[in-house]
């Protein structure tokens, strides 16, 4: 069956040809078929056009264009969120890879970010100045799209979460203007863009508080999936006392080809704790010990390390061009009968690929006031993102049902909002799940700033 794509305006077309700084792709140019492309492969949709804008000024022209003649938009900035909601069938996308600039004010301690810009980019440049702040786990995630979902990472217990270190953002909105929002400026705007699922406008630079830090103790604990059971029993009961400078996870997957876990484990399943400590390297060893000394582990690999290299260890496993399907619960404690479920399935996930990540929050992002903005979790304690994978296109239909299968057997004891950044392809808008007050305070600054609907947010 031969895909129907819609076209640009010819007009539009000419337009964009004629004064963009950037280029223009569209559907007839042979580099459409990889530029279409997000990081999510179950995601095949096809815009009308692309404009790969330079700058702000190509951002303006380009939703100019789209008001005038009446086009959806959507935006991409690391096309990472599993969704797709950077791209959608015939509508134009303003794609920021081309703006990925940093710049750090290490006296001040204020990163100026582009709205393209990945993580990657963040992390390195602000490395030179010993200075870091609350990222993506993979390095290869937009800044843009992480942040205004929340921003879950490795800090967030010390520090808070993405949005909580945003202090500003220049912002295009759907009319072409150009504003800055902050707690003076647009506070409406800055309070809704933390958080509230998009809708807004094209945020083409940040601008983050940063914090000193140059080392974490951090690394992997692995032990068999056999041990599943004890190992989150112990890792939610460690976490609901453990200080600000700890984060971590348990990973339940099959073990991936690691040089120091003995060869014979290679690809069976396991239970993980990732595990990275933010605060003095000398209190980490005893810190960490109740995690250590219990069961049979496989594997020890914790140890001092630059946070820009942990920042980096997870990229292998989050490759570009698979195909994924997400479904997410959070949980003030996690349940007992939670874990007995996981537990089992950890055994027999559906596929080689597949993960289940079990994290938890709490410390620093629980203290915001929970009205302060738009997101709506500062009561989670835990989440489970359960990360289904397959290379095999044809395999997707098959790792949905079971993913969504798991999915109903943890949800009847969590909580009803989501996590904007996890949200997947059947979540539908956020606005539907933030709670009733959040909710109707979105959807009155989206009539305000996008009252035609020109942003795609579902």
């Amino acid at each position: 069956m031969t895909q129907t794509v819609s076209t640009l305006d010819p007009r539009v077309s000419r337009e964009l040809r004629g004064r963009l700084r950037g280029t223009l792709v569209l559907p007839e140019d042979s580099s459409y078929t990889v530029a279409r492309r997000v990081w999510n492969a179950a995601i095949d949709r096809y815009p009308s056009g692309i404009a790969v804008c330079a700058d702000a000024e190509d951002v303006v022209l380009a939703l100019r264009l789209a008001s005038d003649h009446g086009m959806r938009v959507t935006v991409r900035g690391g096309g990472h969120n599993v969704a797709g909601r950077s791209v959608a069938d015939g509508a134009l996308m303003i794609d920021l890879a081309r703006m990925r600039g940093v710049t750090v004010n290490g006296a001040d301690r204020i990163a100026t970010v582009q709205g393209g810009a990945l993580w990657h980019d963040v992390d390195l440049e602000t490395a030179k100045s010993g200075l870091a702040t609350t990222g993506g786990l993979v390095s290869s995630t937009g800044v843009g799209g992480f942040t205004l979902g929340g921003g879950a990472g490795w800090l967030m217990r010390r520090h808070g979460l993405a949005i909580d270190n945003l202090q500003a953002l220049s912002l295009v909105l759907a009319d072409g203007r150009f504003v800055r929002a902050s707690e003076e400026e647009h506070p409406d705007l800055f309070w809704g863009l933390r958080g509230g699922g998009g809708g807004l406008g094209v945020a083409t630079g940040f601008e983050f508080r940063l914090n000193s830090l140059t080392q974490v103790y951090a690394g992997v604990l692995i032990r068999p999936a056999s041990e599943a059971e004890t190992a989150l029993r112990v890792f939610r009961d460690f976490a609901a006392q453990a200080p600000d400078e700890f984060c971590g996870m348990t990973v339940l997957a099959n073990a991936p080809p690691l040089p120091f876990l003995d060869a014979a484990w290679h690809g069976r399943p396991v239970a993980i704790f990732a595990l990275c400590w933010c605060g003095e390297m000398g209190a980490a060893p005893q810190a960490l010990e109740p995690l250590r000394k219990f069961g049979n582990p496989l594997a020890d690999h914790l140890g001092p390390m630059p946070y820009v290299q942990w920042q980096h260890l997870q990229d292998a496993s989050a490759p570009l061009g698979r195909c994924q399907y997400w479904k997410t619960s959070s949980y003030e404690a996690l349940p007992d009968a939670v874990i007995t479920q996981l537990a089992e399935v950890a055994t027999h996930l559906p596929t080689p690929q597949t993960e289940i990540h079990i994290q938890h929050m709490g410390g620093a992002v629980s203290r915001v006031p929970a009205g302060e903005c738009a997101f709506s979790q500062r009561e989670a304690g835990f989440f489970v993102n359960l990360i289904g994978v397959t290379p095999w296109p044809q395999e997707v239909p098959a790792l949905r049902e079971r993913i969504r299968a798991i999915s109903r057997g943890i949800a009847p004891e969590a909580l009803r909002k989501v996590l904007p950044n996890f949200t997947g392809q059947d979540d539908g808008d956020v606005l539907a799940q933030v709670g009733a007050d959040t909710a109707a305070r979105l959807a009155a600054l989206r009539a305000r700033y996008d009252p035609t609907g020109r942003f795609v947010v579902r």
